[in-house]
């Protein structure tokens, strides 16, 4: 069984260096890498073809065949145009400042095909630019896998990762791949996997580094966290009536928390206060859990 593996990269040349080379270091060998150029720019264009002809040449039994967008075309695009050009009969993604470790494919193919799912999703390990482990997203929460579980759990935790996802790719196109949203697309994607009726699973390991860039921002920090983040809200609040009324204030509480912890690195003395109250008055001990583990 092939699997694509799908890398969309954007201003970015040393971390997607150490990204392609962890994907020479797979123990499993059937695989593509599908490398998309999200840049938009010449001059990166220029740097990741040397990337991308510089991987071949040290390792030209791995596939890789290299995409370039004109003009960007975003994350969530990015990744779909990938999709669209993967031949692999299952599908993966990797960012561009991320590493799998030797036996991640190997083991995600390997359990889906012994558990015949559709789509899974592993652990996820957060490490900072000093390469220390700062965070574990286990899902030990999943008891069920129905999809009216799925869902609850999913709003309430968020069930993401976009290194973590593995896809048989026809299950992929049936529902769509991804929306094209630059904030918050691995969690409407996850969404529309679990609604779509597809078999999950849920494999408990982690064999992928996942990096914080505590100085970056962009669309995934400041203001455009804040904005993806109210968005995602009003998405959710849709769903309110169909779900039990301690899981709605999980999902308030967490929100407010996320907005608080934006306003932190904003440095917005106000809106934290403001934010930290409405977390606080959601759900008092889930609140102060949240505070102590920050697992946002």
């Amino acid at each position: 069984m092939t699997v694509s593996v799908i890398v969309a990269t954007y201003r970015r040349d040393n971390s997607l260096k150490a990204a392609l080379e962890s994907l020479a270091k797979q123990s499993y060998t059937d695989f593509e890498i599908v490398l998309v150029d999200d840049n938009g720019c010449e001059e990166w264009n220029e740097r990741v073809s040397k990337i991308a002809a510089a991987f071949l040449g040290s390792f030209p039994d791995i596939p890789l065949r290299l995409i370039v967008n004109n003009p960007n075309q975003g994350s969530a695009r990015a990744r779909n145009i990938g999709i669209a050009e993967a031949k692999g009969e299952f599908v993966t993604f990797l960012d561009d400042d991320d590493i799998y470790l030797p036996e991640k494919l190997k083991n995600q193919l390997e359990y889906m095909l012994e558990s015949g799912t559709d789509y899974s999703i592993t652990d996820l390990e957060l490490f900072n630019e000093a390469d220390k482990l700062i965070d574990r997203r286990v899902r030990s929460y999943i008891k069920a896998y129905d999809s009216t579980s799925l869902l609850k759990y999913h709003f309430m935790y968020h069930i993401t990762g976009t290194d973590t996802m593995m896809f048989k790719k026809e299950y992929l196109n049936k529902i769509g791949g991804f929306d094209a949203i630059d904030v918050g697309d691995e969690f409407y994607l996850m969404k529309k996997a679990i609604e779509g009726g597809g078999k999950f699973g849920y494999l408990n390991c982690c064999d992928v580094k996942a990096y914080v860039h505590t100085g970056e921002a962009g669309l995934s920090g400041g203001q455009g966290k804040i904005d993806g983040e109210n968005r995602l809200y009003e998405f959710k609040k849709r769903y309110f009536s169909k779900i039990d009324r301690k899981t709605v204030k999980y999902i308030k509480m967490r929100h407010y928390a996320v907005l608080a912890f934006a306003n932190i690195k904003m440095k917005k003395p106000i809106q934290i206060f403001k934010n930290g109250i409405l977390s606080f008055s959601a759900q008092p001990i889930e609140c102060c859990k949240l505070l102590i583990t920050r697992k946002i």
